[in-house]
């Protein structure tokens, strides 16, 4: 699983897509299914980026290249983040058409939401003794 930065998906899906799934290939991958799985806002900014698209590439390869696959994506400017697990057999979903999707849909909005306002608590009055008072 990789997560795109949406700046980089505006400016070509496919070509992005090539690029990413080229990383697995270039190490002796053979790419068993390669789909966008979803476009989402993110649980907390990752380099700026509030909101992200996931590419879900299923691949088959040596265990010795794996190392060097995961380096690859970690320099890859384009990637917040991955995720390789070790899946034991591809879901017959994973080889169904890619579903066509406007990358002009995705939000332009980066920002982050609006801070909520504070609400202040009530104050206890606190109970001071009076100042001059004689026992």
């Amino acid at each position: 699983m990789c997560l795109l930065d949406n700046r980089e998906v505006r400016k070509g899906w496919q070509p992005l897509k090539d690029a990413i799934t080229g990383l697995f290939t270039k190490h002796g991958a053979k790419i068993l299914s390669s789909r966008r799985w979803e476009e989402r806002r993110l649980a907390y900014p990752m380099k700026g980026q509030h909101r992200g698209t996931y590419l879900l590439v299923y691949f088959s390869v040596d265990t010795q290249a794996v190392a060097a696959i995961r380096r690859d994506l970690q320099f890859n400017e384009s990637l917040l983040r991955t995720l390789l697990v070790d899946c034991a057999e591809v879901p017959q979903a994973a080889y169904e058409p890619e579903a066509a999707f406007d990358v002009n849909a995705i939000p332009a909005d980066d920002a982050p939401p609006p801070e909520p306002e504070p609400v202040a608590a009530p104050v206890a009055e606190a109970e001071t003794p009076e100042v001059g008072a004689d026992s």
